[in-house]
């Protein structure tokens, strides 16, 4: 890393377009309502404003690292902690959170700002002896993270049905609502159920399978992710040394702190490495 402190922020540009958006929402919506809709009125332009509100304290928010720390700033102000001053670390989902030895100062990095991953490495070249292999011996998903996905399917399912039911002359809606509610079932057989460290081995538990890979079996260790239309999706990639990628996902405590600790299990297991040093 550069001597210079790097600030990781979403551009200008993108926020004047989200006020943009919203203002031309707002108006829209005031100028599709009448007097006698007041009663309607008023509580949808506050939940139309505490959504404004929302994004803008979201998007507003900015991540600096420099080689003495890290900090972030929010609307309501600035949250700093230097390298040494970190004691543990905790999150859920793709966050991760910092905290010093007291307890009483915490800096949690934003996931969906730009360079996010950059972020997360940087924490992990900082601090490696926060992600020990040895303190985390299994790593796994909850059994609510597992059940949701069948549970959207059933739904998506259900909804298919129940549109059929209202048309009886057109198939294509349940046909698509079906193949959705699959798709989503299908998925809680793909991802893993948890990650055990196993010496100089891992094993990666699925619903109904399970796979062992040895240190030397994995070329590198990467955090990436998917842009979607809700953001982006974080997964960790276990490039193997045939091409092959083994996609990690949903695994606690969370997404980042799971990756930094497979990543240093295998810088101490199988060298530097050549494609993730």
């Amino acid at each position: 890393m550069q001597n210079e402190p790097r600030t990781y922020r979403n551009s200008p540009f993108q926020i004047g377009l989200v006020v943009v958006l919203f203002l031309v929402l707002g108006i829209g919506f005031l100028a599709s309502f009448n007097s006698s809709d007041l009663p309607w009125l008023i509580p949808m332009a506050g939940i139309l404003g505490v959504t404004f509100l929302f994004v803008l304290f979201s998007m507003s928010a900015k991540t600096t690292l420099s080689e003495s720390g890290i900090s972030t700033q929010t609307l309501l102000g600035t949250k700093s902690l230097a390298w040494n001053e970190i004691s543990r670390v905790s999150g859920s989902g793709n966050g991760i959170k910092l905290h010093n030895n007291f307890g009483d100062v915490t800096v949690a990095p934003r996931v969906q700002l730009p360079g996010y991953d950059e972020v997360v490495n940087m924490i992990g070249d900082k601090r490696p002896d926060l992600f020990n292999p040895i303190e985390y011996g299994e790593m796994s998903k909850s059994w609510l993270g597992t059940i949701l996905l069948p549970v959207v399917g059933l739904l998506f399912i259900g909804f298919g049905f129940f549109l059929y039911d209202q048309t009886q002359d057109n198939l294509s809606p349940l046909i698509v609502f079906i193949i959705i509610g699959l798709v989503f079932g299908a998925m809680v057989f793909n991802q893993p159920r948890s990650v055990s460290i196993q010496g100089t081995s891992i094993l990666i538990r699925y619903l109904f399978n399970r796979k062992t890979l040895s240190a030397d079996e994995i070329a590198s260790v990467d955090l990436r992710y998917t842009q979607t239309r809700n953001g982006k999706h974080y997964f960790i990639a276990l490039t193997l040394a045939n091409k092959k990628v083994v996609r990690i996902s949903g695994v606690g405590p969370s997404l980042p702190i799971v990756y930094l600790v497979l990543r240093n299990w295998r810088r101490k297991n199988a060298g530097m490495g050549l494609t993730n040093p």
